[in-house]
C-alpha cells in the first residue's frame, strides 16, 4: 500500500469525519427497515391463512413494501461516495459492480434446487389454491417461511424473477449494516471494506440472485447481534434492545436454524446483562423480559400453526418430544436419520478422523460447489487469516461476543446437522468485522503496508474470479437480450425441463404425476403431483415390497390417486437393482410391462401414463 493510499485509509475523507451519530442512524434504520419487511411477511401470512393470498390489496401491500425498502437501500448506498475518499469511492465502484452483476443473474428464471422443491414450488402452491394450505407430502413445507411470503405475490403474478432479487436485497442490506458499524468503529473505508468483503464471499455472491432464504437468516441475526453491542453502549434507551429482540425472532421465522440463532443471542444477551451488575436484579428482569417476549412473537405464529396441524409446534423437528400427527398423503423415505455427522461422512465419503477433525478449517479452504463432500459450497481464507491481529487494541469485549458467536454457531453445524456453507452463512458477518478489525491492526503495524494492500488485492481478485465463472456458466445475456426464449433457456439449463412442458401441455387437468428421482424440483410442473417426503422413492418400494401380485402395486399408486410416473430411468433402475429381491423384481416388470405405457422421454427422463 503506498504512503498515499495509507494516510488516506488512516485518515478517512479529507472532507471531514463522518460524525458517529450519522452511522448509529444508518445502523438503525437499516435494521428497522428490516424488521419491517418481517411484519409485512407476518401480515401477508396472516392474510394468506385467511384466504387472501390472491387479494390485490394484500399483495399490493407487500409489492410497495419491498420498493420502499429498495428505495432506502439505494438511497443509503449511493451517498457513500459522498462520505470518503478516492480510496473508498474505489471500493464502492467495485461494491456498485457486484450489486449490478446479480441483479443481471436473477433476472433469468429460476433454476436453483430449493428454489423448484421449496421456496418457490410451495408459494406457487399456495397462490394456486389461494391460500396457505398443508402440504404433508414435503416436510419442509411446515418449516416457518417469511421470506416465501414476500415471495408469493410474484409467483402469483408470474414474476418468479423478483424474488430472486428479494433475498439479494437481504444480502445487500446486510453489507450495509456492516458498513454502518465498521464505519463508526473506524472510518467509512473500513465500512467499505467489510461490505466489499461479505458480498463478495463466494457463497454470499452464488446465493444474492436465488430465491432462497438464506440470506434472511443472515441479515436478522446480524441485525440482531449489532444491536445487542449498541445497547451496551446505550442501556437507557430501549430501542436497540427492542431492535435486538425483534430481528432475533425474524431470523427463527425466516428457517429453522434461526432457532439456533436465537438461542445464541439469548446467552449473548445474558452476558451483556450481568457484564453490569450494579443495574440491579428488577432492571435485569425487566430487560430479559422484554428481549424473551419481544423475541418470541415473530415466530410464535409459524409454531401455533404447526400445533394445530401436526400437534408438534416444531413439525418436523423434535418429534421425539411431540406426538406429531400429519395429514394423508404424508410419506416416509429412507435415510441417515440417526447417524451422527462423523458416522455419515466416514460411511459416504471414506473421511479419515484428522479429515473430520479438520472440519471447521476444511469448510474455510476446500469447499465446492455443488458437492455435499466439500460442503456445497464456498467460503474464502480471508475471513479467518487476520484473526490472530483483530484481537489487538480498543472494543476486545465486542470482538469476543463476535468470535463467540461464530464459533458457537460452528460448532452446532458440525456437530448437529449435515454440513452445508449456506447452513453456517451467519458466521460470515461475525468474521467479515474481525477480517476488517484485522486490517486495520496490521495496517498501524506493518512496515510495508503495501503488502497488505496486494495481499488484500488477491483475496479480491479470487473473489471476482469466481464471480466471473460462474456468471459465464449461467449465460444469462442471450436470454435477457431476447436471443433465447424462456422454454429455450430453461430446456438448456435445467434436465427434465422438457418432460414438464410435454407434462403442461399434453396431460388432462385431472392428471396427477408421480415424480421418481425428479429431486422434487415440480416448480414447473402444471399438474396436481406427489413425490416422497426424502430423495429416495420410499413409497413406491414399499409398494413393491408389500405387494404379493402387480396389481397390488397399481393399488398402492391409484390409493394416491396418481395417473402418470415422471422418473430419471438411469436412478431409479440403480435404486430398485439393489432394494428388491429377484421376485419382487420380476413382479415390478410384469406390473410395468401390463399397466404402463410410455408417453415421452428426452434427456434421460422419462413420462409414463399409469393404466386401469
Amino acid at each position: 500500500m503506498s504512503p498515499v493510499i495509507g494516510e488516506a485509509v488512516q485518515a478517512g475523507p479529507r472532507v471531514g469525519v463522518m460524525p458517529e451519530q450519522r452511522f448509529s442512524i444508518l445502523l438503525f434504520h437499516t435494521c428497522l427497515v428490516g424488521c419491517l419487511l418481517g411484519a409485512v411477511g407476518t401480515v401477508y401470512f396472516f392474510g394468506g391463512l385467511a384466504g387472501y393470498v390472491r387479494d390485490p390489496l394484500l399483495n399490493l401491500f407487500v409489492a410497495t413494501s419491498l420498493f420502499a425498502a429498495l428505495l432506502f437501500f439505494f438511497y443509503a448506498f449511493i451517498k457513500i461516495p459522498r462520505e470518503t475518499n478516492w480510496v473508498g469511492r474505489g471500493i464502492w465502484i467495485a461494491i456498485a459492480t457486484i450489486l449490478t452483476t446479480e441483479v443481471v443473474l436473477g433476472l433469468v428464471p429460476p433454476i436453483a434446487r430449493d428454489e423448484l422443491t421449496h421456496h418457490l414450488a410451495i408459494p406457487r402452491l399456495y397462490a394456486r389454491a389461494g391460500r396457505i394450505i398443508e402440504v404433508p407430502i414435503a416436510p419442509y413445507s411446515y418449516y416457518p417461511m417469511l421470506l416465501e411470503m414476500l415471495y408469493t405475490p410474484w409467483v402469483y403474478w408470474g414474476y418468479d424473477a423478483v424474488p430472486k432479487l428479494i433475498h439479494g436485497l437481504f444480502g445487500f442490506l446486510t453489507g450495509l449494516s456492516l458498513h454502518a458499524y465498521l464505519s463508526r468503529r473506524m472510518n467509512a473505508i473500513y465500512g467499505l471494506l467489510g461490505f466489499f468483503f461479505f458480498i463478495s464471499t463466494p457463497v454470499v455472491l452464488r446465493l444474492s440472485h436465488w430465491a432462497y432464504v438464506d440470506l434472511g437468516v443472515t441479515f436478522y441475526s446480524t441485525a440482531a447481534l449489532l444491536c445487542i453491542l449498541r445497547w451496551r453502549e446505550e442501556k437507557n434507551s430501549k430501542q436497540w434492545l427492542c431492535l435486538a429482540a425483534v430481528s432475533a425472532g425474524f431470523a427463527v421465522a425466516v428457517k429453522p436454524n434461526g432457532l439456533v440463532v436465537w438461542l445464541l443471542l439469548v446467552f449473548l444477551f445474558a452476558l451483556a446483562l450481568a457484564s453490569e451488575p450494579k443495574r440491579g436484579v428488577g432492571t435485569w428482569i425487566s430487560e430479559a423480559t422484554l428481549f424473551a417476549v419481544l423475541g418470541s412473537l415473530p415466530f410464535l405464529p409459524w409454531l401455533m400453526k404447526n400445533w394445530l396441524q401436526t400437534g408438534n409446534p416444531f413439525f418436523p423437528l423434535m418429534g421425539g418430544f411431540f406426538t406429531s400427527q400429519t395429514a394423508p398423503g404424508a410419506t416416509a423415505s429412507a435415510s441417515f436419520v440417526g447417524f451422527s455427522i462423523f458416522v455419515k461422512r466416514e460411511l459416504l465419503y471414506g473421511e479419515s478422523w484428522w479429515q473430520m477433525a479438520a472440519l471447521p478449517l476444511r469448510v474455510f479452504f476446500s469447499g465446492q460447489d455443488d458437492n455435499p463432500q466439500y460442503f456445497d459450497g464456498v467460503l474464502s481464507p480471508v475471513l479467518i487469516l487476520l484473526l490472530p491481529w483483530a484481537f489487538k487494541g480498543k472494543w476486545n469485549e465486542e470482538k469476543r461476543y463476535f468470535i463467540s458467536f461464530a464459533a458457537l454457531f460452528l460448532a452446532y453445524a458440525i456437530f448437529l446437522v449435515d454440513l452445508r456453507i449456506r447452513y453456517i452463512l451467519p458466521i460470515v458477518p461475525p468474521l467479515v468485522v474481525l477480517l476488517v478489525y484485522g486490517i486495520f491492526n496490521v495496517y498501524l503495524r506493518m512496515k510495508r503496508p503495501v503488502w497488505l494492500f496486494v495481499g488484500l488485492s488477491a483475496f479480491a481478485i479470487f473473489h471476482g474470479a469466481y464471480l466471473w465463472r460462474y456468471s459465464e456458466s449461467v449465460s444469462p445475456l442471450g436470454y435477457l437480450l431476447g436471443r433465447e426464449t424462456r422454454d429455450e433457456y430453461l430446456t438448456r439449463t435445467l434436465p427434465g425441463y422438457s418432460t414438464f412442458q410435454f407434462i403442461n401441455r399434453k396431460l388432462p387437468p385431472s392428471a396427477k404425476i408421480y415424480l421418481l428421482f425428479v429431486g422434487r424440483r415440480a416448480y414447473y410442473c402444471e399438474r396436481d403431483y406427489f413425490h416422497d417426503g426424502g430423495e429416495l422413492p420410499g413409497f413406491l418400494l414399499g409398494a413393491v415390497q408389500s405387494a404379493r401380485d402387480s396389481t397390488q402395486i397399481g393399488t398402492a399408486l391409484t390409493s394416491q390417486g396418481i395417473t402418470h410416473l415422471m422418473v430419471r430411468e438411469d436412478l431409479l433402475g440403480e435404486f430398485l437393482n439393489h432394494n428388491l429381491t429377484p421376485a419382487q423384481r420380476s413382479r415390478l416388470q410384469d406390473f410395468a410391462s401390463r399397466r404402463l405405457q410410455p408417453l415421452f422421454r428426452d434427456q434421460g427422463y422419462s413420462l409414463y401414463q399409469l393404466h386401469g
